[in-house]
């Protein structure tokens, strides 16, 4: 009978080593650690809880509040570096805005004086068309007096006349009648006039 209480008691300290370990093994517990634990969960008499500063500073809580602080001061410092660089882009966009006004401004105008300086040229020239015309009609009028007067006469009056004129004259005439013109006119003069007359020709 004694045997068999044993056997029995064996078996139960057997099976509560087994279970203990399986428990343990699921819960990953370390059992020194627990017993440890166990011993340290005491009340002990005559004992306080050495806190000391540096453990008071490095406490999980502190860091994490640390952490924080130190996140908040970043975004702080970020947030004010955005809205700075939010002020200068639009500072510099109305700057923008503003020359771009002044640059259209500038184009209309350089634009009107564009058309102001082609309506005055083609004024000018219509002038100079004009004048040319009148001149020419002058000139052809000219030379037909001047081809129908007396050699003699039409010859003192080329005398008196600018040497360009009075070739530009001569040598819109007929042949003949600037011959017989120039021999009434001064010799040397006469000469010059026949010399342009023949490069002109």
């Amino acid at each position: 009978m004694k045997f068999l209480n044993l056997i029995f008691l064996t078996s139960l300290i057997i099976v509560k080593i087994v279970l203990g370990s399986i428990f343990i093994y699921k819960v990953g517990v370390d059992p020194l650690s627990i017993e440890k634990n166990a011993i340290a969960s005491e009340p002990q008499k005559n004992s306080k809880p050495a806190v000391t500063p540096a453990h008071r500073q490095n406490t999980p809580s502190q860091k994490t509040d640390k952490k924080s602080l130190n996140s908040a001061m970043e975004e702080q410092i970020d947030l004010n570096f955005l809205l700075r660089k939010k002020a200068e882009i639009e500072k510099e966009e109305e700057n923008l805005v503003k020359k771009r006004a002044e640059l259209v401004a500038i184009q209309k105008d350089i634009t009107s004086k564009i058309a102001k300086l082609t309506q005055l040229r083609n004024e000018i020239r219509a002038q100079m068309a004009t004048k040319k015309t009148i001149q020419e009609q002058r000139l052809n009028h000219l030379i037909k007096a001047y081809s129908t007067m007396k050699p003699q006469k039409a010859a003192s009056l080329i005398e008196k006349l600018e040497i360009t004129f009075a070739v530009e004259l001569l040598s819109n005439m007929k042949g003949d009648a600037v011959g017989d013109i120039l021999s009434f006119i001064e010799t040397d003069k006469a000469a010059k006039l026949s010399e342009k007359l023949a490069k002109k020709k």
